[in-house]
């Protein structure tokens, strides 16, 4: 019997004490020993001009090209067979004398990316979700860790949330057993402020004993996955209830917050969710400002560059970590579409991350469609959807639905995929709930004919 059975099997109390004394553990990882400075730096760094932030960010990114190449066996050899002296790198600029790193470069040999200075240390293994079915195991100096926490801090403070503020936490950590069928549907996380729902009980009936909890915790923010928190926000605007002391904060991360997601909570909560755009291995970070859609970058946490993808208008993330001593990622391809701009003051912000680059159809004449989220805009019926494309192309749209009548909304998503220039047939599939991937995420785009992807261009 594994301990995850042994967990599941124990009194509801005995689960609360066991997620208690795990949340002191991770309370000392991401806040104990030098986080109090590192946070301190941070907050020191929110009123620097956009010329001092990024001359610091490229007098980083000397300091970390130096430790690759003096003591990372891949980049010592990269380096080397690309006849490119470390020292040449001394701006986000000249990082385009490198090639882009994949996931797959790192799987064919991880051990060469650690560095000989870490190798014996304690470090934090990590991985990321694997939203495509391809997840991506690491480790992080814990320095590095601590420093991932202060630039979120640093956002939410900026929101004007208060340190360690206790809030309800929308993840996707199996705190309950699945097969539970009574509430409580929650675990406390005491050390870390969180008050953490289970992600795999919110169907039916059930999800209204997630508004009770909250209401009669009288709590004020709420934090996750946007796909997690919809079911919420659709079941108070379906039955008409309201919080009694109104959500003063919404913060939502690792997914993109969909059209209809977003005026489902606005019509909920009564606040503009705010999201915050980063990465697990710490190679890039976004912050949304309070005012308005754009995503400031944070310069002075990664080098974030944004590369146009080969054969296509779109541009992806690409993100270099300034903090990651022990596995450093050069050039880390990431998944995601974005645009990127200035703002009047000299500040980069992205102006868009438009969902990942695989979310995107197939016609059959070849033509790819992405940028596919308001296709449920105006849609006021529908929960959850996903759209599905089948081999033959034509696209079924799979759906959670309220107990209104949908017809209308059937419509509106055809007119919109019809006006993106999609030409198959379309249909409707109600379902109960729609499968998430094994991070607990929910996949946007699902299409059975993609068979390749582009191939990003080094600029």
């Amino acid at each position: 019997m594994s301990l995850t059975d042994i967990y599941f099997k124990a009194p509801v109390w005995l689960q609360n004490a066991a997620c208690a004394s795990v949340s002191v553990l991770n309370y000392r990882e991401r806040y104990g020993g030098s986080f109090p400075d590192i946070m301190a730096e941070y907050r020191e760094r929110r009123g620097w001009s956009a010329d001092r932030l990024a001359d610091y960010r490229d007098r980083r990114l000397r300091k970390m090209v130096d430790h690759c190449y003096r003591t990372v066996p891949y980049y010592t050899r990269l380096f080397n067979e690309l006849g490119v002296a470390p020292s040449r790198i001394k701006t986000i600029d000249d990082l385009r004398l490198l090639p882009v790193l994949s996931k797959d470069d790192v799987r064919v040999c991880p051990d060469d990316f650690l560095s000989n200075d870490y190798r014996g240390k304690r470090l934090i293994h990590r991985h990321t979700s694997g939203t495509t079915g391809s997840s991506f195991q690491f480790v992080m100096d814990p320095s590095a860790y601590r420093e991932q926490w202060a630039v979120v801090w640093r956002y939410w403070e900026g929101l004007g949330i208060e340190f360690g503020k206790t809030h309800a936490m929308f993840g996707t950590r199996r705190i309950v057993a699945p097969s539970r069928t009574r509430p409580p549907f929650w675990r406390s996380k005491a050390a870390l402020g969180e008050i953490y729902f289970s992600a795999f009980h919110e169907s039916g009936d059930l999800i209204a004993h997630y508004f009770d909890e909250i209401e009669a915790r009288h709590l004020e923010w709420i934090h996750g996955y946007p796909s997690l928190v919809t079911p919420l926000a659709s079941y108070m605007v379906e039955s008409g209830k309201r919080l009694s002391r109104p959500l003063r904060h919404l913060t939502l991360a690792a997914e993109s917050l969909l059209p209809h997601q977003r005026s489902l909570m606005v019509e909920a909560f009564g606040v503009e969710p705010r999201m915050h755009y980063a990465s697990s291995e710490g190679v890039a970070n976004a912050s949304q400002s309070s005012a308005g859609e754009r995503y400031y970058i944070d310069e002075d946490y990664a080098v974030t560059e944004v590369v146009p993808v080969d054969g296509s208008d779109e541009c992806i993330i690409v993100g270099t970590s300034l903090t990651n001593y022990a596995m450093p990622l050069l050039r880390w391809r990431m998944q995601d579409v974005a645009q990127e701009a200035t703002d009047e003051r000299g500040y980069r912000y992205l102006a868009k991350v438009e969902g990942r680059v695989e979310d995107y159809l197939l016609l059959p004449s070849g033509r790819k469609i992405g940028k596919l989220d308001h296709v449920f805009k105006d849609t006021r019926h529908f929960r959850e959807a996903q759209i599905h494309q089948l081999p033959d192309y034509s696209v079924e749209l799979i759906v959670v639905a309220t107990r209104g009548d949908t017809a209308a909304d059937e419509e509106i998503a055809r007119r919109e995929l019809r006006e993106s220039g999609c030409d198959v047939p379309v249909s409707f599939c109600y379902v109960d709930c729609i499968p998430k991937t094994k991070a607990g995420k929910l996949k946007f785009v699902v299409s059975e004919v993609v068979e390749g992807r582009s191939g990003v261009r080094p600029s």
